[in-house]
């Protein structure tokens, strides 16, 4: 059974509070297995022979049930996360400035109306490109300055941490 990444939509911020501990332990119980977490921002490594949708939604209920939070998941496997990270469209920005990259996961490619959203509450320099079911902003001056209005269901992670989550899924 191959490890796969699943990324929590909006944990840790603001009153959405999980301890990692708690996620893995509730994980355990349901049957994953090799579960670990990466940072404290909801990136959770598991092993299961589940994948894609089902994965996601099994990931909801113990979530759900176990931590009393609903929460949108998002996986993705060795093979997706390299891709994505080949994929890069900003790759000489993110040699230099990878804490100002960002990939915002999604179940599917954005819309032309999530595009063009994005694209008029980006700031002069933001360039936001679709990807393979994700897409790519780059912020030069940083997210937290950012005016950017991200697609609803999706679930962002800077480039630093993709490139982690795809070395946790590599050393299996």
């Amino acid at each position: 059974m191959p490890l796969r990444a699943a990324l929590l939509r909006g944990v840790n911020l603001g009153k959405r509070k999980v301890i990692m501990a708690e996620l893995r332990d509730i994980c355990e119980a349901a049957g994953f297995t090799d579960v670990r977490t990466l940072l404290a921002s909801g990136n959770l490594i598991v092993r299961s022979k589940l994948s894609g949708a089902k994965l996601e939604a099994k990931l909801e209920k113990v979530i759900l049930e176990g931590l009393d939070l609903k929460t949108d998941v998002f996986v993705r496997d060795v093979d997706q996360l390299d891709a994505i990270i080949a994929a890069n469209p900003f790759k000489a920005f993110t040699k230099a400035n990878s804490r100002f990259m960002i990939v915002n996961f999604m179940r599917g490619p954005a819309t032309k109306a999530e595009m063009e959203a994005m694209q008029k509450t980006a700031l002069s320099g933001e360039e936001i490109v679709q990807g393979q079911d994700c897409v790519y902003i780059k912020f030069p001056k940083g997210a937290g300055q950012s005016k950017l209005k991200l697609p609803k269901l999706g679930s962002a992670r800077n480039w630093n941490t993709v490139q982690k989550l795809a070395a946790a899924l590599r050393e299996a």
